[in-house]
């Protein structure tokens, strides 16, 4: 990420000036993250050190003494793109020498780095997942956390691959449940981007709520199991809320009895329902509901078949939605407010 450029002379009858100080040129940055730039290393003291440049439009500048072993750096905080930069050092030394000089020198800045998860790529039994990065990769690596933070995994893919390419990791894993991956993608000049991972996810074992025909209401009878269900989620939530911000997904799901479009909507309602009695009993996150109707049943039936296990709701508690089951009924999730 360091380029270092050495001047070697100032100005005509002024040899020993050279010495007085070494010029590095940091010729790469990145937006937000840092900043190309020029190092002044002093090997003598100077009454006068005056650097002016401009790169592109962006103005640095520095005008003062200086001592012998200071380290100056100018930044320069110039927008992503590639500049030229053009200036002048002027400096008065202890030897009694003195002169100007011209700098000239390129930088780069790059925009921040995207990266992204492969979809559908993170196996979590395999410890195996596939990043694109927009620029040209490095290495990728990943740290598997645990509860508490505590690492539980890590692989490393040193590699070199193009621009939006996929490039698989794996990692080696402790015992252990992981909770979050952390994976870091670098490119040529050593900048990076970092994408969290939370692929943790509980499902809560229950008994089905029972629903009158066409209803969405829960009877008084019903309240019981879902009380069941809380107090499991508030154990859960204890064990893992300092590590995870867990959140509360509801889906619904009906038999093929009736058409698709009704049950849909009636799913959506009963899922809508139960999310609700959830939030008005204390439950401490966010919920998010969803119907399926007859789109992911349980049980694959022909049309019309009266199966009750295919009429039955999911709890998942999770930092990020459950993914998707398929079929038409899938409408995402909705946030209940």
């Amino acid at each position: 990420m360091h380029g270092i450029l050495q001047l070697l002379t100032f100005a005509s009858g002024l040899a020993h000036a050279q010495d007085a100080v070494t010029l590095e040129v940091i010729k790469a940055g990145q937006v937000g993250t840092s900043a190309p730039g020029l190092v002044l290393k002093m090997n003598q003291d100077a009454s006068v050190l005056t650097v002016k440049l401009d790169c592109g439009g962006t103005r640095v500048g520095r005008d003062g003494p200086a001592r012998s072993g200071d380290r100056i750096e100018l930044r320069i905080d110039a927008p992503a793109g590639t500049h030229a930069c053009k200036g002048t050092l002027f400096g008065s030394f202890a030897d009694g020498n003195e002169g100007e000089m011209p700098l000239s020198f390129t930088v780069t800045v790059h925009r921040p780095m995207a990266m992204s998860l492969r979809g559908g790529s993170l196996d979590l039994q395999k410890r195996s997942l596939d990043v694109v990065m927009d620029r040209a990769t490095s290495k990728v690596e990943v740290t598997a956390l645990g509860p508490k933070g505590v690492q539980v995994g890590y692989g490393l893919a040193p590699i070199g691959a193009a621009a939006n390419t996929p490039v698989n990791v794996e990692w080696k894993q402790d015992a252990g449940e992981v909770i979050k991956l952390k994976i870091r993608g670098f490119d040529a000049d050593g900048f990076w981007s970092e994408l969290e991972l939370v692929p943790w996810s509980y499902s809560i074992p229950h008994e089905d709520v029972v629903f009158a025909t066409n209803s969405a209401d829960i009877g008084g009878a019903e309240e019981p199991k879902l009380g069941t269900a809380m107090a499991d989620a508030r154990g859960v939530i204890e064990k893992y809320g300092a590590d995870v911000v867990i959140k509360l997904y509801v889906g619904g799901h009906t038999d093929t009895v009736g058409d698709a479009s009704s049950n849909q909507k009636l799913s959506m309602a009963r899922a809508r329902s139960i999310a609700g009695w959830f939030k008005k009993n204390g439950f401490p996150g966010q919920i998010y509901y969803q119907g399926y109707g007859e789109g992911s049943l349980a049980v694959d039936t022909a049309d019309e078949i009266d199966e009750a296990r295919n009429r039955r709701a999911s709890y998942t508690l999770a930092a990020r939605p459950p993914e998707a089951s398929g079929g038409g009924g899938d409408y995402g999730w909705q946030e209940l407010k």
